[in-house]
């Protein structure tokens, strides 16, 4: 969610941007300490949340409330301050939350979760993971077609992983087992990485893939999986596995021993 911060108090929107940064899907794209900075970036630039201080010396913040949802109807608002009487006008523009200050983390972590879970709900799409025979990925039953194949391949043995953390060493000895483990072989990684996260990030739903540190990992709960409603015992998957999977990865065949066990069982 591109999201701007508007408050007279500038130590307020350093705390809040750090404490922001534990929201993978919420991104500041602004911070504002003046109501009319943040409406000349809104004319120019959309915005999916804000979080504004509604008793700003001189400003109101409820009035740039309404007036960021004049050029956004879907705009979601979270509003903060020690003026209590404010959580009125803040419920008639429908914000999501309106903390009193001084709040806590957990209060401003549930706005945010919120926000978070509301957004998802607006733009939730069917992201819809194959990986019996070949591994494809689908938006709203359309393909995905990867201009790079080792991003794809990637992203097939991300989520052959099931959520779990896969390291770049890992990376390497899965996508590059003939090559040295090498700076330059590092540096390819982080390259396919970069490119897997750019052309997720073209079809909207980055979302799907976490990546820091040199630590990846998909968010199993965006998106639905042959491979996890088979394991989860489902019927429809069971008859759907015909013995293959992922069958344009070598790395993948181990896993396909442990399906044609689990599938006579």
């Amino acid at each position: 969610m591109r999201t701007i911060v508007v408050s007279d108090e500038r130590m307020e929107i350093v705390s809040l941007q750090f404490e922001v940064r534990n929201f993978h899907e919420i991104k500041i794209v602004g911070t504002f300490e003046d109501d009319e900075g943040a409406m000349r970036f809104a004319r120019k630039h959309e915005i999916d949340l804000a979080i504004i201080n509604a008793s700003m010396n001189g400003m109101d913040g409820i009035l740039l409330g309404s007036r960021l949802r004049e050029i956004f109807p879907d705009i979601l608002l979270i509003f903060f301050s020690d003026v209590e009487q404010y959580a009125i006008e803040a419920s008639k523009l429908r914000a999501v939350a309106f903390l009193i200050k001084p709040y806590t983390n957990d209060e401003l972590f549930y706005a945010l979760e919120s926000a978070r879970l509301l957004s998802r709900r607006r733009k939730k799409r069917r992201i819809y993971v194959k990986t019996f025979g070949h591994f494809d990925l689908f938006i709203d039953d359309q393909p995905i077609m990867f201009r790079s194949g080792k991003a794809k391949e990637l992203l097939a043995l991300l989520v052959d992983r099931q959520g779990g953390t896969v390291n770049t060493d890992q990376v390497i000895c899965a996508l590059w087992e003939e090559r040295p483990n090498d700076e330059a072989t590092q540096n390819l990684c982080s390259k396919v990485s970069r490119n897997l996260l750019r052309e997720l990030e073209e079809y909207g739903i980055k979302e799907i893939m976490i990546a820091e540190r040199g630590v990846r990992r998909v968010d199993t709960e965006l998106f639905e999986c042959d491979l996890y409603d088979f394991l989860a015992g489902e019927e429809q998957a069971r008859k759907q596995f015909a013995g293959e999977y992922m069958s344009d990865y070598s790395w993948a065949e181990e896993r396909v021993g442990q399906l044609l066990r689990y599938a006579s069982e």
